[in-house]
């Protein structure tokens, strides 16, 4: 190759070169020179972008990168030797490459153990697929734990609306507090408390001192003793005496350790009022009984006294008992507070309930009256009613009762008045027989009130004055 080498052979000599080899020389030596000096930089800038700065890894790639700057350093001497020879300069060069080559070399000796624990390319995409497919996963097993944590939370809300709706207008309220028995939360209070009143205060701050102190006392026994405790306890809420029956229960930590008390209030005010009210109803009703027990011996009594006839007693005691039996209707129908006047005078004549408005006109504002009266005031409606049946006006087909009442004008009385008319002839009783004696006497005493029984000859007049004591209210 003549072009490369001359006609007589290879000559080493620079000078001896053929202008051939030259050029090529000089071109090689600027690309290697370019290549090496422009790659250092790029992959420092890649490297730098990257964000991977620090490391044994990162200070052998910079002793690799400037050992490459070297050998393009080399060759671009090498390059500028040919035009402009500096044997020096290009020794000093190598002289630098070859350390750098030596300390790149060392670097990779010392590094190769650490390099081969590097993973493949393969086995980190079988990694990167490993986890992508993990990650899927816990996607997976996120979306199934937010389903079950949204149908826990539905639950949980509508366990809680249950037990709103439950405790809602129920006189069930529920509390917790903590060691200190400072109240940390509470739900459906009495009426009249606030939560904003209980929340962070104790009993001692809120109830009176001596139910404060038997509560607290009971709370305490619970958190000491771990068991449950009840109380039943009265005291004064807002102006008014409350009754509660309470369940107090320890609270406890994970670790079974007590950290406070839950409590649940039943408020049985209306319970004891009730068991009061019958307790007092039982106490008036037995005092009733043993009335009416007197009432029905002296009714035996003065009925056998003035009969002839076993029969005669049945029918007339029987007619009187069941006069008795009406009233008493009424005052149970009414829980034993009274009876209206009106269904009182309609009851006792009933077997003649056809003729009201005809031949029996009842007039007068309705009122009701006490349960003493309703008892004497049957009575005696009832013996008129017998009279008439037997010698008065209901005795004749064309005879007539009206019964009016009405208060008289200083309103403390009330006045009922009984006329008959249009039957036979009445005439005064020669002898005064149980009806009689019973109107005039025994009701008249028994209401603390005026009897006046009349016989005119038109028909019975009885008059009968009630005190105003004896109504409870007015229609």
């Amino acid at each position: 190759m003549p072009f490369l080498f001359g006609a007589d052979g290879p000559d080493l000599r620079l000078e001896a070169w053929p202008a051939g080899l030259t050029l090529l020389h000089a071109v090689a030596d600027g690309i290697i020179a370019a290549t090496f000096l422009l790659v250092p930089g790029v992959l420092l800038y890649v490297y730098k972008r990257r964000g991977e700065g620090g490391g044994r890894e990162a200070a052998l790639l910079k002793l690799f990168l400037l050992f490459v700057f070297a050998v393009g350093l080399v060759h671009f001497a090498a390059l500028i030797s040919q035009f402009m020879p500096a044997p020096g300069l290009e020794g000093v060069l190598k002289g630098a490459a070859a350390l750098l080559a030596i300390a790149t070399a060392l670097g990779l000796w010392w590094l190769a153990p650490h390099l081969l624990r590097v993973p493949s390319r393969d086995r980190l995409k079988s990694e990167i697929a490993a986890h992508l497919n993990t990650l899927e996963e816990l996607k997976d097993a996120r979306q199934q734990l937010e389903e079950r944590v949204e149908a826990r939370t539905k639950e949980l809300d509508e366990a809680k609306q249950r037990f709103e709706i439950a405790l809602r207008g129920s006189p069930i309220s529920v509390f917790s507090q903590d060691k200190e028995l400072r109240y940390t939360w509470v739900h459906n209070l009495p009426a009249g408390l606030k939560s904003e009143e209980l929340i962070g205060r104790t009993d001692a701050e809120i109830l009176p001192a001596e139910a404060a102190d038997k509560i607290i006392a009971v709370k305490r026994q619970a958190m000491e003793t771990g068991d449950s405790q009840e109380l039943e306890i009265d005291f004064e809420l807002h102006r008014r005496v409350r009754s509660f029956y309470v369940v107090m229960e320890p609270l406890r930590d994970e670790a079974g350790g007590v950290i406070g008390v839950a409590s649940v209030a039943v408020d049985i005010s209306e319970r004891k009022a009730n068991e009061d009210q019958l307790r007092l109803l039982l106490r008036e009703l037995t005092h009733r009984s043993k009335n009416l027990l007197a009432v029905i011996h002296a009714i035996a009594r003065q009925t056998a006294s003035r009969t002839r006839s076993v029969d005669d007693f049945l029918d007339r005691f029987s007619a009187r008992l069941y006069a008795i039996g009406c009233s008493h209707d009424l005052l149970i129908a009414d829980d034993w507070h009274g009876a209206s006047l009106r269904m009182l005078v309609e009851q006792q004549l009933e077997a003649h309930a056809a003729g009201f408005g005809r031949r029996i006109a009842i007039e007068g504002e309705d009122v009701m009256l006490k349960p003493e009266a309703v008892h004497n005031l049957g009575l005696a409606l009832h013996e008129l009613a017998a009279n008439a049946e037997k010698y008065g006006s209901l005795s004749d087909p064309h005879g007539e009762i009206r019964i009016n009442w009405q208060f008289c004008e200083d309103a403390e009385k009330l006045k009922l008045v009984w006329q008959e008319q249009g039957g036979p002839a009445v005439s005064p009783p020669r002898r005064s027989g149980f009806g009689r004696t019973m109107i005039e006497n025994v009701v008249g005493k028994a209401l603390a009130g005026d009897v006046k029984l009349s016989f005119p000859p038109k028909g019975v007049r009885c008059e009968i004055l009630i005190p105003a004591a004896q109504v409870t209210s007015r229609g």
